[in-house]
């Protein structure tokens, strides 16, 4: 009795002391292959997840990629990127989330969700069926982190290409929804400088 006092006792130990929050979560991550950004974000105390950056956004046709093999065809004309791929992923214990979804735009599969933060840089993303033990999918991914941009002139050129994209594509909002030039001319030359930048990276 003792012996199972003293394990239940060290458990607990263990998961207060390495229990995490949904900030730990919240910020933008790179794929294994760096061709993908995730940024996670809190939505009423779960865990939700949209693609915010691609290395290959546009098809063969120079168009931007849609979400064609999404189940609900209403969504198969929207873009991919800014598209929802993981949603209400809940924390459970220690550095756990699950009972969420998670949605792979590449095949059209949605799954039941979790995620197993290993430590403040890394993630491990996993789909299952029914039970976590039928697993479906499994990724892992890498926090950007602010040092990379003085340490790692390659994230550098990598993050303001992602911040370039996040620029143009409100830009293209405004010009979808508003006829605002001289905003539109005060934009343009804020991406001007985020290139004049870049340059300076190489």
């Amino acid at each position: 009795m003792k012996k199972i006092t003293t394990t239940l006792l060290l458990t607990f130990i263990g998961l207060f002391v390495f229990a995490q929050t949904n900030a730990d979560l919240v910020g933008q991550w790179y794929n294994a292959k760096d061709d993908i950004v995730l940024t996670l974000f809190e939505v009423n105390e779960t865990i939700s997840a949209k693609i915010t950056w691609m290395k290959f956004p546009n098809d063969e046709n120079g168009n931007p990629k849609t979400d064609l093999l999404n189940p609900d065809e209403s969504l198969r004309n929207r873009s991919i990127i800014g598209a929802l791929m993981m949603y209400d992923l809940t924390y459970i214990a220690g550095n756990i989330w699950d009972n969420g979804s998670l949605y792979i735009p590449k095949t059209g599969k949605i799954y039941s969700g979790m995620m197993r933060l290993k430590n403040e840089k890394t993630l491990n993303i996993r789909g299952y069926v029914g039970f976590s033990f039928f697993e479906r999918y499994s990724s892992t991914w890498t926090r950007y982190l602010d040092e990379d941009l003085v340490s790692n002139p390659t994230t550098k050129k990598r993050n303001l290409l992602i911040q370039l994209t996040e620029d143009l594509n409100k830009i293209i909002n405004k010009i979808e929804n508003e006829n605002l030039l001289i905003q539109l001319r005060e934009d343009l030359n804020e991406i001007i400088k985020k290139i004049e930048e870049l340059k300076k990276a190489e």
